[in-house]
């Protein structure tokens, strides 16, 4: 029954989200359980490079994902500084910065599956990085036998 409430609360919001409502008003447990996989062709400019970012949200919460050993998980060690995965204003957002110092930037908007990525290099300023045009995040369900840890 939570899982078909929340169902029916995501959608009502996706459509309010249609008729100019905020946004904001999505939160992590109104979104139903899923795998959302955001595949990003011609990543940063280069032609054939696809980066792809998988999401598993599952009992109102967002973790990576990883289909090699079909495992969620959390991004950030707690405490970890530069490091951050989360569900704010409607959207997933993840930051993440390298040992190297290398930050990167995900956001996907989950009521249109829109996503955006930022790149911040040492000892310069974030920017945005481009991939090919009406590129879209898809949702599934949660993979058979999914480990979560």
């Amino acid at each position: 029954m939570r899982r078909g409430l929340a169902v029916i609360v995501a959608t009502g919001a996706g459509l309010a989200a249609c008729g100019g409502a905020a946004q904001s008003e999505t939160t992590a447990a109104d979104v139903p359980d899923g795998l959302i996989t955001c595949a990003m062709p011609d990543y940063d400019g280069v032609s054939g490079v696809t980066v792809t970012q998988s999401f598993i949200l599952i009992d109102g919460r967002v973790k990576r994902y990883s289909d090699f050993n079909n495992q969620a998980f959390d991004l950030c060690a707690p405490g970890q500084d530069g490091c951050s995965l989360g569900i704010e204003d409607g959207a997933i957002a993840m930051t993440y910065t390298s040992p190297k110092g290398v930050g990167s930037r995900y956001r996907v908007d989950l009521a249109s599956m829109d996503m955006e990525a930022w790149e911040t290099k040492p000892g310069e300023a974030e920017r945005r990085v481009s991939f090919a045009k009406g590129s879209k995040c898809v949702r599934g369900p949660l993979p058979e036998g999914l480990k979560v840890n």
